[in-house]
Parts: C-alpha cells; structure tokens; sequence
C-alpha cells in the first residue's frame, strides 16, 4: 500500500483528542485552510461527547474497526496515557501519517515511535510553536558559548488544569540542550496556575550575571499555525521520524 498523500486533493485529517482543549482548537484552524479538511474524530470510547456532532464530523470512540478509513494523516493530541501509541500502531497499519502532540510520553513510548516511524512519516513535537523551537535553538547556541560556567534551570508556567509536570516542552527543552552536553543538569520549576496558555524561561546563571531566553504563549493560536504548517510537511513524506525544527528549516 502506497503511503498517502495529498496530491490528489484536499489532506483528509484523523483528529485523536477532538474534544480536548486542543483538539478545538485545531478544528476551529482547520477550517481556515482549503487544501485540509477534517474526516473523522476521536475520543476514548468512555468519553462523553463520543456520538455527539463536533463541526461537521460525529465523534467515533478510537476502537472503531474503521479507524483512519479514508484520512491522509493521523493528527494525535489525546491526553497522555489514553492510546496514543496504539493510535500509531493503526496508523502504521494502515500507511497513514501521524502527527503527535501529546506531552507525558517516556523514554520507552518514544522509542516505540522510533520503530513505527520506519513505516510511515511520523512527526512529534511537545510543543509546535515557531516561538518554542526558536527558543530551543537560541538556548542551544548560548550552552555552546557559555559551557559549563553556568548554571541551568528551566521555569515553566501553565493553566491550573495541565497534568505533566514539568511540561513536554521543558523537558524537550532539556533534552536538545543535551544534545549539546550530555552532562549540563538542569534543574525545572513549575508553575500551574490560572488559564495561562504557556511561559518558559531557559536561565543561565553565572557569577555576577544571568541570561534570561523566554518564550510566552498568549494563545494556542501559537502552536495551531505550527500544527497546520506540519500538516502540509508530513504527508507524502517518506517514513521517518521528523520534528518541528525540520518543518521550520531550524
């Protein structure tokens, strides 16, 4: 089976997580851009809007034998912990692309993508914001140039209702600078509080001074333009493993 592509008209959109905070938010974009559309919706069979209309589309529970049945991409923003790699693995089966946003994901689920990615492009990022992958390439560049002179902490800033603590995008964040040295430690402070949308700040703190990088969400429109832009990248991409910093050219 030929992987799919949106060469032959509109990209057909499997939206996991539809009812979600971001799942809206995603509908409310999609609609915006002609060369998309959303085919079908998902929830957790226990969920209570599955069966209720959403925009043009009846939430389906995600065990649906028909799962993905005429999409081009799998775009997965389901809370952490409810299918996601299972979502994935039907996605694989079937030659769709998937793109997944979820936060919360270990060591092991990532590596589960890594093997799934083999069969079909498969695009994750915790955070899909222009802002946020600006932010991780300047943090990486200044842990260049400064080294191990000075010290390293993450703060990080959400809505009351956000579960992962630290944040998917802090510990994105830790991980590129990783990438840089293996050995930096960096310590994470969270803030849950009110409806704020998202705030991190990469510190570096040295003797007599300290370097502030900070990126704040005003609003999810923020990491909608991101998701739409990964939409378009993903699909008739050959399987791999792909993030945000290679739609953007970072």
């Amino acid at each position: 089976m030929a992987l799919s592509s949106n060469k032959q008209g509109p990209i057909a959109i499997g939206l996991c997580g539809a009812a979600g905070r971001m799942g809206r938010e995603i509908m409310g974009e999609v609609v915006m851009h002609k060369d998309m559309f959303i085919a079908k919706t998902y929830e957790s069979p226990d969920h209570s809007l599955v069966g209720r209309g959403v925009g043009q589309c009846i939430i389906q529970p995600d065990t649906t034998e028909d799962f993905l049945e005429g999409c081009n991409v799998l775009v997965d923003f389901s809370a952490p912990g409810s299918g996601v790699l299972t979502h994935l693995e039907r996605a694989a089966g079937r030659k769709v692309a998937a793109i997944v946003g979820s936060t919360g994901l270990d060591e092991t689920a990532r590596d589960k993508m890594e093997v799934l990615a083999k069969k079909i492009p498969l695009l994750y990022s915790a955070n899909m914001s222009l802002g946020v992958n600006l932010l991780i390439a300047l943090a990486q560049r200044t842990q260049e140039l400064v080294g191990g002179g000075f010290d390293v902490d993450i703060l990080e800033m959400h809505h009351r209702a956000k579960r992962d603590l630290p944040s998917g995008t802090a510990l994105m964040i830790e991980r590129h600078l990783k990438v840089v040295d293996p050995e930096v430690r960096v310590n994470h402070h969270s803030i849950r509080a009110g409806d704020v949308v998202g705030e991190h700040t990469v510190l570096f703190t040295g003797v007599g001074e300290r370097l502030e990088l900070t990126h704040r969400a005003t609003s999810r429109k923020a990491f909608t333009t991101g998701i739409i832009a990964a939409i378009r990248y993903v699909c008739g991409k050959p399987p791999g493993m792909y993030d945000m910093r290679k739609v953007l050219g970072i």
